[in-house]
């Protein structure tokens, strides 16, 4: 879609263009190489939320549904029957802390900080 209109665009223009986006992802990838893994872990983590909040309502909460695709997706592996309606009320029910049938960033990392204990414990013990 994109690359259809730059080429629409004039030539001059079009490269204009071109050179920004690939300046833009190389000071993107730099940036992200020079980060810390702590800190890339939190970027993805953040990245992460946002790819699925708002898409039903408020861009800075999860309803249920916009939990259960970020489950399937994200740690469908992990969490093996996040597709099933009653794990993903039970998981919900459990992270909305604050009862206002959304959840917000920080019940969100709480589930990943619990998951990223269970992993650490699990892989100590082997």
């Amino acid at each position: 879609m994109y690359e259809t209109l730059i080429t629409s665009l004039s030539p001059s223009v079009s490269h204009s263009l071109r050179t920004l986006t690939f300046y833009f992802a190389l000071s993107f990838f730099l940036h992200l190489v020079t980060m810390s893994g702590i800190q890339q872990a939190m970027s993805l983590l953040i990245a992460s939320f946002h790819k699925y909040s708002g898409k039903e309502g408020d861009k800075f909460t999860l309803s249920k549904i916009e939990l259960k695709e970020l489950l399937e997706a994200e740690l469908g592996e992990m969490l093996g029957k996040a597709s099933d309606k009653s794990a993903v009320d039970r998981i919900f029910k459990d992270l909305d802390s604050n009862k206002d049938n959304t959840v917000d960033f920080k019940e969100y990392v709480t589930l990943v900080s619990c998951l990223t204990v269970m992993c650490n414990d699990f892989f100590i013990k082997k």
